[in-house]
């Protein structure tokens, strides 16, 4: 490689991070989420007070079960050591000391993001070691670095934060160390997949990539790197995915002693995960599998039919990608036809409203039969993620895809754009079987993959000019339109939702977005120390110089709120919205300000220009 040549992809590479570093940056402090609180407030430094006291079984603090988010954000202890003062409650108010709050916010978000921009890097000498090409780890780490979603999730105290980082880390260690086979990769895959595993129990389906990957690199491998399909050497490339996940069980006990007290938060997350739904079936299915699998590979069966499938690589290829792009299609033209074939807002918006975790849509699919219903709801699961990839992602993913349908895809390319393809499908196949409406934050594990097949379509596209300075005016191109999509979302990157999206949908839910600024609309206000609110979220607190109400139940014989501060969800969900006690004759019912809604409020944020995402500010009539 010239030396001109590598310099211009340190540039790219770390105007990339800067980027990254600067936008997260801004507005830091600025948000709440709903369950931020537990964190910043309790679980943190529960954790830490457990390891000092020697109290171990409290060192297991939620069912994520979230560890990561202490041990880094737990650095805002030196700063903040008792944030939980940061509320003072009473039997009617929250209360706020608002001088603190971008001061806890910012101790304890600003570890995170600088861990995430750290991960950069690394994220990129992976990719190279993984791949041996820089030009393909430059697009991937960019493509990284200049993603909102990723930028709005690295801004939150929660264990989602986390779970993109280091989840992406293993796998790409996995990929170095099957390309490179050093041992460092090995450890690294390990140590990274327990810091995962850490973060949130859901980190357990990487281990289906690792094999998935494995196996794909088995097909697509070409005659330079052919291997014997034998017993020993496929046992042993399982064996290392089981000792993989022996690191990372390591990993994971050490940092939560309160296993040693009680052996079943090991599994509980797990059992939880895989006891809903339907996938109760794959305990019986992993019991019967690894008994088949020696059966088959000692008569070399495995061997031979990864053989077979080998000459059939081509075809295979095109059946996955025929049906991922099948998926990307439908659901992109019922968007585009208004959604008149699967009402995919009115679907979640239903299930939210009556209760999300038991995948309640009423009586709206009751005339579908089983596979029609099903296709809806596979489709539902799919959709947030659709709409959540950045325009040029979105665009290179579709040109990736068609090209293995159409073209001829480089021999190096192909495992990945096949395992990538059958592991979405499979996780959106998951998130229904695990009866859970999936929002932008619960796919949040498929962007690192796909930043991987958008560097991939960038390396097809480019590899039709002979001359390398298109690989420049490339990456000129995926910086400029990311910064674009950055800016155009900002302050509210994780509500970033594509522009093919019609403005009339959205794949968010504010998630604590716009109540900020809700609260800098009444503070402006005459007397705003005095103002008394009640929110159906209680986000807008911590910025709020007045009063919140702490409880839906609202006597006006005791207290009349000033204002009502509501979002889309707040909407939404009846069983949440707040009701008057004691109302006095001839006031106005709860229903009223619900009903009018769409056109009595005194002030209202759209997120992202979106009329389905908002705050109102209501003022209450007396």
């Amino acid at each position: 490689m010239e030396k001109n040549e590598r310099l211009s992809i340190v540039i790219f590479l770390l105007i990339s991070i800067a980027a990254f570093f600067c936008f997260g940056l801004f507005h830091l402090t600025k948000s709440e989420t709903t369950d931020e609180h537990l964190w910043k407030y309790g679980r943190i430094k529960q954790y830490w007070q457990a390891i000092g006291e020697k109290d171990w079984e409290k060192t297991y603090i939620n069912d994520k079960p979230g560890v990561t988010v202490a041990l880094f954000s737990g650095v805002g202890l030196f700063f903040e050591p008792n944030p939980e003062n940061h509320k003072i409650k009473d039997k009617t108010f929250f209360i706020f000391d608002t001088s603190r709050t971008n001061r806890i916010n910012f101790v304890f978000r600003f570890p995170i993001l600088v861990l995430a921009a750290l991960s950069l890097p690394l994220f990129f000498w992976l990719a190279r070691k993984a791949f041996d090409s820089d030009w393909m780890a430059l697009f991937f780490t960019m493509f990284l670095a200049l993603n909102p979603i990723l930028i709005g999730i690295t801004q939150i105290a929660n264990p989602d934060s986390f779970l993109w980082i280091f989840g992406g880390l293993s796998v790409f260690s996995y990929m170095a160390f099957l390309n490179k086979k050093e041992k460092k990769f090995f450890i690294m895959t390990g140590i990274f997949a327990g810091f995962a595993i850490l973060s949130k129990y859901t980190a357990v389906i990487l281990f289906v990539f690792y094999f998935l990957f494995l196996l794909s690199k088995m097909i697509f491998q070409n005659d330079r790197e052919k291997n014997e399909f034998d017993f020993k050497f496929i046992a042993s490339q399982l064996f290392n995915i089981f000792l993989i996940f022996c690191v990372a069980i390591v990993v994971f006990i050490f940092f939560i002693p309160a296993i040693f007290i009680k052996p079943s938060y090991l599994t509980k997350g797990v059992s939880q995960f895989f006891e809903r739904g339907n996938l109760s079936m794959l305990w019986y299915f992993a019991v019967a599998i690894v008994p088949a699998f020696f059966i088959l590979s000692k008569k070399n069966i495995f061997g031979a039919v990864i053989a077979f499938i080998s000459t059939h690589r081509k075809k295979l290829l095109i059946i996955v990608a025929s049906l991922f792009l099948l998926i990307i299609g439908i659901t992109l033209l019922n968007v585009l036809s208004g959604q008149n074939m699967i009402p995919f807002d009115k679907l979640r918006d239903t299930a939210y409203a009556q209760e999300p975790k038991k995948f309640n849509f009423g009586k709206m699919l009751a005339s579908d039969g089983f596979w029609k219903k099903n296709a809806k709801l596979y489709l539902l699961e799919a959709y947030p993620f659709v709409f959540s990839l950045t325009l040029p992602v979105f665009l290179l993913t579709i040109f990736l895809t068609g090209k293995a349908i159409f073209g001829k895809i480089k021999e190096r390319h192909a495992a990945i754009i096949f395992s990538v393809l059958i592991f979405a499908m499979l996780y959106f196949l998951m998130a229904l079987a695990v009866k859970v409406v999936a929002n932008v934050r619960y796919s949040i594990i498929l962007q690192f993959f796909f930043a991987l097949f958008a560097s991939v379509s960038v390396l097809e596209l480019a590899g039709s000019f002979k001359n390398k300075k298109y690989l420049l005016i490339f990456a000129a191109l995926v910086f400029v339109t990311g910064f674009y999509s950055l800016w155009s979302v900002k302050p509210f990157y994780f509500s970033y939702e594509s522009p093919l999206l019609p403005k009339k949908f959205t794949v968010n839910s504010t998630w604590g977005s716009g109540f900020y600024e809700a609260a800098e609309y009444l503070n402006s206000k005459p007397e705003a120390e005095n103002i008394v609110i009640y929110s159906n979220s209680a986000t807008i607190c911590p910025f709020l110089k007045g009063k919140c109400l702490n409880s839906r139940k609202i006597d006006l014989n005791a207290v009349k709120p000033d204002y009502f501060v509501i979002s889309k969800r707040g909407e939404l969900k009846e069983k949440n919205r707040f009701a008057f006690i004691n109302s006095p004759s001839g006031a106005k019912p709860e229903n009223y300000y619900f009903d009018n809604l769409e056109h009595n409020y005194e002030w209202v944020i759209y997120i992202d220009g979106r009329k389905n995402n908002y705050v109102k500010v209501v003022r209450f009539e007396n």
